[in-house]
């Protein structure tokens, strides 16, 4: 988190308060201290936007309980040994999490149109929690149309569709291998994974509805992204224990940055991901599937920020109007299945609380 992040923050405090002060009181507010300019309606440069909502993301995974201002990186040498041993040509082998045993089956069965729901199903019946999610979800009230449960997979499958199918098994497949224990960070699997279900269903109806594109490889797109932040909170975890050395928070957000979106990569080439998935995942991609992920994973971060309290939707929606992914009209769409038209944002709850009723 640089100095200019911070300052930004601070100019806008002091011209709404006229006080320029050493503390925030509302610890919480720090973790946005790196989306500070957006959030409070300060223009920002278009190509910006996204890198400053993903930085926005990640520091409210990571500060949520700080309080004053966040110091800079005080020792590299944690960072250089996290650094080297992402470069070391072993680290996958070592490291990288195993690919789940039927992804490849159900990749394959997913993309197939000619596929029978009997087929889908006998694959889905191998793995006892992508049966029960896929159970559950069918009987749910979206889904269940008659009061008796539902209880064959070949209906359940039938009900819930392909598409849907296809978000159930991509997050139940990456959930168990994002998680991360971490006690200096306790909201930060939780942040992240949220996220990475945001934005695996917004590149998804990106693809769908914007570039005609694959839907399916947009929304593993928005999952391996996530799995690739997790895997460098848990390799910096590990460096440090081994080191006997504190996790500093700047730190933290600095690695974040640079080695998510490298890791995510690693781990389609070694899931055997389709390539156009592993190629989108590149720092500096283009084509139709890396605009869906850059606006995906820029929509989603802009929802966590308005979820907790941290900017109203229409700042959100100001600031991601601005991306030159999607027209108007799709993104308010896709906004609108994002973030719901019910979620209450903080900062518009204080609003209604301060203007009397008319």
């Amino acid at each position: 988190m640089t100095a200019a992040w911070w300052r930004s923050l601070r100019g806008w405090l002091t011209r709404s308060t006229g006080t320029a002060p050493a503390r925030l009181v509302a610890a919480s507010r720090q973790a946005v201290a790196a989306a500070a300019a957006s959030l409070q309606g300060e223009a920002l440069p278009s190509p910006e936007i996204a890198a400053h909502l993903q930085r926005g993301l990640h520091a409210l995974a990571l500060y949520p309980r700080l309080a004053g201002e966040p110091t800079p990186v005080q020792d590299p040498g944690l960072g250089e040994a996290v650094a080297r041993a992402l470069q070391d040509r072993d680290w996958a082998a070592r490291q990288l999490p195993r690919r789940p045993q039927l992804l490849p089956q159900l990749i394959q069965t997913v993309n197939d149109d000619a596929a029978s729901a009997r087929v889908m199903a006998a694959i889905i019946g191998q793995d006892p929690v992508l049966t029960g999610n896929l159970l559950r979800i069918a009987n749910s009230p979206a889904y269940k149309v008659h009061e008796r449960p539902v209880e064959s997979l070949q209906r359940a499958v039938t009900l819930v569709g392909t598409e849907g199918v296809r978000q159930i098994i991509s997050a139940v497949l990456v959930q168990p291998v994002m998680q991360v224990q971490c006690e200096v960070f306790p909201q930060f699997s939780a942040i992240i994974w949220e996220h990475a279900l945001l934005a695996s269903r917004a590149a998804a109806d990106h693809a769908r509805t914007v570039t005609f594109g694959d839907a399916f490889a947009a929304q593993w797109l928005g999952l391996v992204q996530g799995l690739g932040a997790a895997l460098v909170m848990r390799q910096l975890l590990q460096e440090a224990q081994a080191r006997g050395e504190p996790v500093e928070p700047a730190l933290a957000l600095q690695l974040l940055q640079q080695w998510s979106l490298p890791l995510a990569q690693r781990v389609a080439a070694a899931w055997e991901l389709p390539e156009p998935v592993h190629q989108a995942l590149a720092v500096d991609a283009e084509g139709s599937l890396a605009d869906s992920l850059r606006l995906a994973s820029a929509a989603a971060a802009a929802s966590l920020l308005c979820r907790h309290g941290h900017a109203s939707q229409s700042r959100m929606l100001a600031l991601l109007e601005q991306l030159p992914s999607a027209p108007p009209h799709a993104l308010r769409w896709i906004w609108r299945r994002l973030h719901g038209r019910n979620v209450e944002t903080l900062d518009e709850a204080g609003q209604d609380e301060a203007t009397p009723a008319s």
